[in-house]
């Protein structure tokens, strides 16, 4: 399927057989394609920000929700570990919401509350409280990330999916990186007032100022999604501003799009759970994206503490510091999405994916065992901007193996390896923390290191040429 893709019959009558770009069969030039395509993508990405600054804030915030609440050190990473246990285990059901009615509905729900959950947590007075609502957050979040892999699959031609991946993934990277200095800087806003911009460089936000910030981000996410559902369709053949051009860019028609709705009405379309379970390939991908968030959690869950308590960072310079990887991964995303194009076009796709897939995990694997033998807070940021940058090289080729494969499943075979990524994102501050403080953070990160290289020779063996249900 290329972008000169020739016209499709169209609604009016009229059949055209050149290409857009040339004139029409009497003469007449044929209108240039619309661009809508594009504006789905980053109503995708915007959802895609806000699903990480509301994602990581808590943490940001630790310190302060630590002093309070009256909580320990290990009863904040109970509370952040929370998150990941319902994020994973309604990965699967949020793609078949999406699979099954559509994006527009369910995705704007799902904004809606997750962003009420968010804006409650500034009323937390316990931790059974703000475990609970974080619970609530894990819960509507899983729905972000399946039923955006089928918005680039119904908009996006194959080609194109792996910088379109990119896009939206780069919008929860913007998040994130946004997060720490946004949220630190509103907190310092919150309890010095006019007086914050000539703070002193020590200075701490108070205890309660996160919950004005965390009530700030769930009125942002109620705007969001009221967006999204205006803006949103679930098919180009539904949006009115999308011409017949544009419709064969991405390889489908109007009559189609009809004839695959009616034949659909009434159907469950259930997600594949035999196939999926007895197909070696996606659990590959699943461990693969295991490793992957086991490390990367890292980054959005423990490094706050990490550096206040390894290398005695002030709050405002732990904000900066851990934004720099988050930041980074951004130039992995776009980059990352960039060469699986190219690399599946020249290599096809058991190679181009599998390659994609494995290099980035060796050298995440590599960047950890740097942060083991790390003297300062700037060596540790170092590597841990490399951890970044690698892990956000592989996110686009992870998605596109789930569009490859999935088919019609795609929300809910995305959403079963996100499962399985995420319960690697849980398992992160608990065993990480764990290490850290019975053999220090030099074997924490030396294990982690581990995991990444052997995920790096299981990616070899993902084949993405091979759809799960056979057409």
């Amino acid at each position: 399927m290329q972008d000169n893709h020739p016209y499709q019959p169209s609604t009016n009558g009229n059949s055209l057989d050149k290409s857009p770009s040339e004139p029409g069969a009497l003469g007449v030039r044929p209108t240039a394609p619309t661009k809508v395509r594009y504006a789905m993508v980053l109503l995708a990405m915007l959802v895609a920000v806000l699903l990480y600054l509301d994602r990581i804030c808590l943490s940001i915030a630790g310190t302060s929700v630590r002093a309070d609440l009256g909580l320990s050190s290990e009863q904040l990473e109970l509370a952040l570990s929370a998150f990941f246990w319902t994020y994973a285990l309604f990965q699967l059901p949020a793609g078949w919401l999406g699979d099954r009615f559509g994006a527009r509905y369910v995705l704007a729900i799902y904004v809606a509350l997750w962003s009420l959950s968010t804006g409650l947590l500034g009323m937390a007075n316990s931790l059974g409280v703000l475990v609970a609502l974080r619970l609530a957050c894990g819960m509507f979040e899983a729905g972000a990330y399946p039923l955006a892999a089928g918005i680039v699959r119904r908009w996006i031609p194959q080609h194109r999916r792996g910088v379109a991946n990119s896009v939206v993934a780069v919008g929860g990277r913007l998040g994130g990186a946004l997060a720490p200095i946004v949220t630190i800087q509103l907190m310092m806003v919150w309890t010095y007032g006019g007086a914050w911009i000539s703070q002193p460089a020590d200075a701490t936000p108070a205890v309660t100022s996160w919950r004005p910030v965390v009530f700030l981000y769930g009125i942002v996410g109620f705007v969001i999604a009221i967006i999204f559902f205006k803006l949103f369709r679930d098919h180009p053949a539904e949006q009115p501003q999308v011409n017949d051009a544009e419709l064969a860019i991405i390889g489908v028609t109007r009559e189609q799009h009809a004839i695959d709705k009616l034949a659909s009405r009434g159907q469950a379309n259930f997600p594949p759970i035999a196939l999926m379970w007895k197909c070696q390939s996606l659990w590959l991908n699943s461990f693969l994206q295991f490793a992957s968030n086991f490390g990367w959690a890292f980054l959005v869950t423990s490094m706050p503490e990490y550096l206040k308590n390894v290398h005695q960072t002030t709050a405002t310079a732990q904000g900066w510091l851990q934004s720099l990887p988050l930041a980074c991964g951004i130039i992995g995303m776009l980059l990352g999405g960039v060469l699986l194009d190219r690399a599946s076009r020249r290599f096809g796709l058991r190679v181009g994916r599998a390659v994609m897939l494995s290099v980035p995990r060796v050298i995440v694997g590599l960047a950890f065992f740097g942060c083991a033998f790390v003297s300062n807070s700037i060596q540790a940021t170092v590597f841990l901007a490399v951890v970044g940058l690698a892990t956000d090289l592989s996110i686009s080729a992870m998605w596109a193996y789930g569009q490859d494969v999935g088919g019609k499943h795609v929300g809910s075979v995305v959403g079963w390896a996100n499962m399985w990524g995420n319960l690697g994102a849980a398992c992160s501050p608990l065993v990480l923390g764990y290490l850290a403080r019975e053999a220090g953070w030099q074997f924490a990160f030396i294990v982690c290191g581990v995991i990444q290289l052997i995920a790096a020779v299981a990616a070899l063996g993902i084949n993405a040429s091979k759809p799960l249900q056979p057409s």
